[in-house]
């Protein structure tokens, strides 16, 4: 029987976790549908609407950096990320809800459109930095991250099945047949339910929250060491995972409508995909317990490109095609939940490397990268569409569907390939990420960190010598910290 201590932790990562279902409403939401709602509901040309979608990743560079500032004085001055989260949320349910709400008001004008999209981004990025950073908080052990990351992304998962089966059909049938009524009333209810979301994950996720001590902060900033192997792991990672591994979902209607010829066919194969997330989550949460991540993570970008390989030779027959979006999603699963739970192993790697946390810093560094790039996928496809002369609503000749597959299918699994090539260097398994975090306890209780560190590496719990100066480091020390703790942490990209 497990512990009532053990059941209030699970419980804490769980209302954590289901913030997840909130921001993925809302951001999932616009991410699916909202380069559709521009050209085919609103009646933008490509060029124009890929033009917004580069004015967006401007805001969100400037928009996450922003926020980790907000965060961090904040946290200085007392108030935790769960309060952060709970300002933001219900402008960005609000700006969300506006967004389509605009056909309905008549607001085509693309300085309102861009205004609007701005204020929604903005505001979802004072929720998501702070929510994301919480991350590293709620538990510091390896296996409970690698939980907490499946827990999340069973509710993200939840929510893109709710897009799937209620909010991409009214933005196709708003752009068949102009009903922007229901489009508005749509968004309203996403803006409402994802508000009502994250004040309950704030308010049952728990009182701990990194609001601001001196042991909590160690150092806490904006800037983070770029030129750390770990850094720049991540970082190539994040714009891999933005920029090419959602272009099949952001493809789909496309691929759907124009490629093969099934418009109702949409809802059925986001809801394969989204079902195969599902089975997804669920093993590879499982498998945390015993596989590191890094692990997990090149066996998932291996099964999402094996679903999408397996979709493009199933053109032509549907059941092979929700088959195959289904594998996918499974694959899918790994590559969106498990990066949160290497970015918070990252976060003790780095304070261990230059003693100061980064955790604020890292989480907004990876957020900004993962986000940009995202836009800047979707600035990419529209583009492309208007370079090869795509016009809504006609048959599209065979280079547009040419074009549409390799969008949608050739750029994620060259994604996956990347990433697969990319997480060779990644082998901070769990033993090796616990022995860091007894280095690091050891650090901070005035231990020799060089001894603690060589004795927890090789298994021995005996207390190692104090030292003058406390975490004071001689350039010799660090040296051979680095030398220590290099291979089980350093990312080659």
């Amino acid at each position: 029987m497990p512990s009532m201590t053990h059941v209030a932790a699970e419980g804490r990562m769980l209302a954590y976790s289901s913030g997840n279902f909130g921001k993925a409403l809302v951001f999932g939401a616009a991410d699916l549908t909202i380069l559709f709602l521009l050209t085919d509901v609103l009646g933008l040309g490509g060029a124009r609407a890929a033009a917004l979608m580069l004015f967006a990743v401007m805001g969100d560079l400037i928009f996450d950096l922003a926020a980790a500032r907000m965060v961090l004085r904040g946290r200085a001055a007392g108030r935790g990320y769960r309060w952060i989260v709970a300002l933001a949320a219900v402008p960005c349910g609000a700006a969300f809800a506006l967004i389509y709400a605009m056909p309905a008001l008549g607001l085509h004008q693309p300085w309102m459109l861009a205004a609007a999209i701005l204020v929604f981004r903005g505001a979802y990025a004072v929720v998501d930095v702070p929510h994301n950073a919480l991350m590293a908080q709620v538990s510091r052990d390896s296996r409970a991250r690698g939980r907490v990351s499946g827990y999340r992304l069973f509710f993200s998962t939840a929510s893109a099945l709710l897009i799937a089966a209620v909010l991409t059909p009214i933005v196709q049938q708003a752009g068949r047949a102009g009903q922007f009524g229901a489009l508005a009333v749509t968004g309203f209810a996403v803006g409402v339910a994802f508000a009502v979301t994250m004040l309950l994950c704030v308010w049952s996720s728990g009182r701990r929250d990194g609001s601001g001590g001196a042991d909590e902060l160690r150092g806490d900033r904006i800037a983070v060491p770029l030129r750390d192997p770990m850094v720049l792991g991540m970082g190539a990672l994040a714009l891999l995972t933005g920029f090419a591994m959602p272009c099949f979902g952001r493809m789909l209607i496309y691929l759907g409508g124009y490629v093969v010829a099934r418009p109702a066919s949409v809802p059925a194969l986001l809801g394969a995909m989204t079902a195969g997330q599902f089975v997804g989550v669920i093993a590879f949460t499982a498998l945390s317990h015993r596989f590191d991540k890094a692990r997990l993570l090149v066996a998932g970008h291996a099964v999402s490109a094996g679903g999408l390989l397996c979709f493009a030779l199933s053109l032509a027959w549907p059941p092979g095609q929700l088959a195959s979006a289904a594998l996918a999603g499974v694959g899918f699963a790994s590559v969106f939940m498990l990066p949160w739970g290497l970015l918070a192993d990252a976060v003790d790697v780095v304070e261990w490397r230059h003693g100061r946390r980064f955790e604020t810093g890292l989480f907004a560094f990876y957020l900004v990268l993962v986000k940009a790039s995202g836009a800047a996928s979707t600035a990419m496809i529209g583009w492309v569409l208007y370079r090869i002369g795509y016009v809504p609503d006609t048959v599209q000749p065979p280079v547009v569907r040419a074009a549409m597959v390799a969008l949608g299918l050739g750029v994620p699994m060259a994604g996956a390939m990347l990433a697969i090539w990319l997480l060779r260097g990644f082998t901070l398994d769990h033993a090796r990420h616990a022995r860091l975090l007894c280095a690091l306890a050891r650090r901070q209780a005035g231990a020799d960190p060089v001894s603690g560190l060589k004795r927890g590496l090789d298994g021995s719990s005996g207390e190692g010598d104090t030292f003058a100066g406390g975490t004071a480091l001689s350039a010799q020390a660090r040296q051979s910290m680095s030398r220590s703790i290099a291979a089980p942490t350093a990312a080659r990209s």
